[in-house]
């Protein structure tokens, strides 16, 4: 089921569309099922240059930029009969650019396109126009042929959404947009079975859907969603209990404001003051009672708000992996002062100080190995955490492939390959869904929530804690 769909981009090197057959064989010999590309033709690209892009895409060594390459790439698709689908999905399509629009339309008319992926109802609108009946070598053809695909840049959300695109175009798929979470695709495809559709999964580090992001990308080295993951400093941390504060009937909008104020402390640095003076205090022999009740209730606070685990994927000596030995030694010291605390995963504080022991022994092995596998170079283990951190690529989403697998009108997933080698990971994929039990051999203590999709909770029966049940999982298989 879970087949690449290939997108076809060209550096400046393909100018001369070399090496485009040998290309698309190696692609189709890896399984490739569907491919899909842009287009930015002379008669635009001289006019609006790429700033003012046909398509979802700005840059030029990612498009293809002449009919003769567009042709030859068809042509060779169509050899081992299979699709490719051309991209009319930019965010506007103005007045000015509309009889360029058209023109580009009637290029891919031309060469014979299978589908499209549109993003604005003008161009929907356009094609319903043109879909009349022709005749030509005593066939029937009819231009609604042309399957369309709605894109993500579209925003379609909801089950009424889709009734609407359904009832009043020939849609062959559409591309849920990102925020689609696992239980409502499960109700969306249960309500249209006879509709295909896509999802993202293993998506960007982006907090924008497409449909309300503007930004223009890759114009400098350093574009705007590379500078969020690159200078990711956490200012100010959400309350965790918002949700009961905002539902709080008790409470006037007012007070619900001062519960919001703009005042942030660090609760592990809190922790790790508390910390110090406990040793302090102890060396002096003074009474540490009050400290270690606060202690208990920063960590109370801290194992509530925050999911706590060791990252061998980033240094010792990293912001995260030292507010994990701050709740380490607090757990520690609690534990030795019989001092117990409820929680709603943990059974008891020793419960949760072994799965701090084996976080830590098991996670130092971890990293070792990992600067062992990259020749004891911490750079390249640092860009492992900042590619896997950016394109949220980790195994645990593993779990959702199996999921997804029992949706046949689920006819693609995507997920980012960005110059890897997605073999490996379609193999993972296919593996996994034959034998969902070995997922677990599978995954390693690299593998981490943030880099997973946040509604993998779904899947454990909304258990919050799913992770540490994974963790713990880990753990026993290591040892």
């Amino acid at each position: 089921m879970f087949s690449p769909i290939i997108w076809l981009w060209f550096s400046k090197w393909w100018k001369k569309r070399v090496n485009i057959p040998e290309v698309i064989k190696k692609h189709i010999e890896q399984w490739a099922k569907e491919f899909f590309c842009w287009y930015n033709p002379p008669y635009w690209h001289n006019k609006f240059w790429f700033e003012v892009s046909p398509n979802g895409r700005f840059a030029e060594h990612e498009q293809i930029t002449d009919f003769e390459s567009l042709k030859e790439i068809v042509e060779e698709i169509h050899k081992y009969w299979k699709k490719i689908m051309w991209n009319i999905n930019h965010w506007y399509y103005t007045d000015i650019v509309r009889e360029e629009t058209k023109q580009i339309i009637q290029d891919y008319i031309d060469v014979w396109i299978d589908w499209f992926i549109v993003s604005s109802f003008w161009v929907l609108e356009y094609l319903d126009e043109i879909s009349d009946w022709t005749w030509e070598h005593g066939y029937v053809i009819q231009w609604k042929k042309y399957h369309l695909n709605i894109s993500t840049i579209m925003a379609v959300y909801n089950q009424d959404a889709i009734s609407f695109l359904k009832e009043n175009y020939p849609i062959h798929k559409i591309i849920l947009s990102r925020e689609i979470t696992l239980k409502e695709f499960e109700e969306i495809s249960k309500k249209f079975p006879d509709l295909l559709f896509e999802m993202f999964w293993e998506w960007d580090f982006c907090r924008y859907n497409n449909w309300l992001c503007f930004a223009e990308h890759k114009y400098t080295d350093r574009d705007i969603c590379t500078i969020v993951v690159n200078d990711l400093i956490i200012k100010k941390a959400i309350n965790y209990d918002y949700r009961k504060i905002i539902t709080d009937k008790n409470l006037s909008n007012n007070e619900k404001a001062q519960k919001f104020d703009n005042e942030y402390e660090d609760e592990f640095i809190l922790l790790k003051d508390k910390l110090e003076k406990y040793i302090l205090n102890k060396s002096l022999k003074k009474d540490n009672l009050e400290l270690l009740n606060e202690i208990k209730s920063l960590s109370e606070t801290i194992i509530k708000k925050y999911v706590i685990y060791f990252d061998p994927l980033q240094g010792i000596k990293t912001q995260h992996n030292i507010n994990f030995q701050i709740i380490y030694e607090a757990v520690e010291i609690l534990s030795d002062n019989n001092i117990d605390f409820k929680n709603d995963y943990f059974e008891n504080i020793n419960d949760l100080l072994n799965y701090l022991k084996n976080e830590k022994e098991l996670g130092y092995k971890q990293y070792l190995k990992n600067l062992h596998e990259f020749m004891w170079a911490k750079f390249w283990v640092e860009a492992k955490y900042k590619d896997d951190f950016y394109n949220r690529s980790d195994n645990l989403n593993l779990f959702s492939y199996v999921f997804f697998d029992k949706f046949k009108n689920l006819d693609t997933v995507k997920f980012p390959t960005r110059w890897r080698d997605y073999l490996p990971k379609i193999k993972l994929i296919d593996e996994c869904v034959k034998n969902p039990d070995k997922i677990y051999e599978i995954l390693s203590l690299n593998d981490i929530p943030e880099r997973a999709h946040y509604d993998l909770k779904y899947l454990f029966n909304d258990n919050k804690y799913w992770f540490y049940e994974i963790r713990k999982k880990i753990h026993s298989n290591i040892c």
